[in-house]
Formats: C-alpha cells, sequence, structure tokens
C-alpha cells in the first residue's frame, strides 16, 4: 500500500514551491466565495435598504460574532505550535476550541432564529434569514475542516512540511469569520 501511495506521489513530503502552489489555489478558492456574499449584502439594500428592525437583537448579534472571533483565534494559534514545540495534543486542543467556539456561534443563531426577533416575511427578515443562513452553512463547512484536521493530528505528527490540513482549516475558518463580521455589520448597523 505504502509503494502504491509513493507511486501516486502521496507519500512524499510537500515541497515548500507545492505548499505555495496549494495554499495559492486553495486561497483563491476561499477567495471565490467571497461573491455569493457580496450578492447577498446588495440584495438586502435592494430590498430592506438601511432599515434594521428594531427587535433585532444587537446583544445577540455581538455575543455571535464574539464568539467567532474567539475561535479565530484559538484557530490562528496552531501555527506557532506546528512551528514552535508541535505538541500534538496543544494543536488538537486549539483546533477543538476553535470548533466549540464556531458552534456556540451557530447555537447563539438558531436561539436569535427561534426568539422570532424579526418577522420572516417582512424584508428585512427574509435577508436576516438568508444571509444567517448563509453564515451557518459556511460556517458547518469550516467545522467539518478543523474536524478533518483534528482527526489529522491524532493521526500524524503535524511537523512543518505536513500541516497543511491544520493551514486551510485556519484559512477557511479566517474567512467563516470575515463573512460572519461583514453580515452581523450588514446587518445589524447599516
Amino acid at each position: 500500500m505504502s509503494s502504491q501511495l509513493e507511486e501516486l506521489g502521496l507519500e512524499k513530503e510537500m515541497t515548500p514551491r507545492n505548499h505555495r502552489a496549494v495554499r495559492f489555489g486553495f486561497l483563491f478558492l476561499v477567495a471565490s466565495q467571497v461573491v455569493p456574499y457580496v450578492v447577498l449584502y446588495e440584495a438586502k439594500y435592494v430590498y430592506a435598504g438601511g432599515y434594521v428592525s428594531p427587535r433585532a437583537s444587537q446583544i445577540l448579534g455581538i455575543v455571535t460574532v464574539a464568539l467567532m472571533i474567539i475561535s479565530l483565534a484559538f484557530a490562528w494559534g496552531v501555527k506557532g505550535i506546528v512551528h514552535g514545540s508541535g505538541d500534538q495534543e496543544a494543536i488538537r486542543s486549539r483546533l477543538k476550541m476553535a470548533g466549540l467556539s464556531g458552534i456556540l456561534a451557530i447555537i447563539t443563531t438558531f436561539y436569535q432564529w427561534s426568539g422570532r426577533y424579526t418577522a420572516p416575511q417582512s424584508r428585512f427578515g427574509e435577508m436576516f434569514f438568508i444571509i444567517t443562513g448563509a453564515d451557518i452553512v459556511y460556517a458547518v463547512v469550516g467545522l467539518i475542516i478543523l474536524w478533518a484536521a483534528i482527526s489529522r493530528a491524532g493521526r500524524i505528527s503535524l511537523k512543518p512540511e505536513k500541516y497543511w490540513i491544520a493551514d486551510a482549516a485556519r484559512y477557511f475558518w479566517t474567512f467563516v469569520t470575515l463573512t460572519w463580521i461583514g453580515s452581523w455589520i450588514v446587518v445589524y448597523l447599516l
């Protein structure tokens, strides 16, 4: 099995040049995911203008964004560990904390949905549920990537030349957090 993987080039360690190429391709993919958000944000202004429902809970919106920022800090802390001590358990712990904070942000959004702070049939409500729903979809994809990184860190040593999955999880989670912040600004402030 190992010789078959070597023939396919899958067992070889990633060279710095290959790592840069894969990272560029992945970041290009992530950057292309900004397009749906641009469309959603524009649609919010077409349908709801600058209206923000006075019943929308600003506090829950802030709590959700704060949880995402905390989770991003945990995710970015992995890079220092990989290049420093390389402690696999610390890497897994940081990724788990990032995922847990993300799950709490999703739960906070579901709680806000269940509270019916805004009518779903209103123009603002439609955009509120669509934009926050998109945030949740991307967060779930990010959680799957984080889970894959946690799983991989449990099976192999994430040395600097083998930590691409942790890198990818960190980059995608950064995208998820930034879109969540952008959505909060569009939905709650503007």
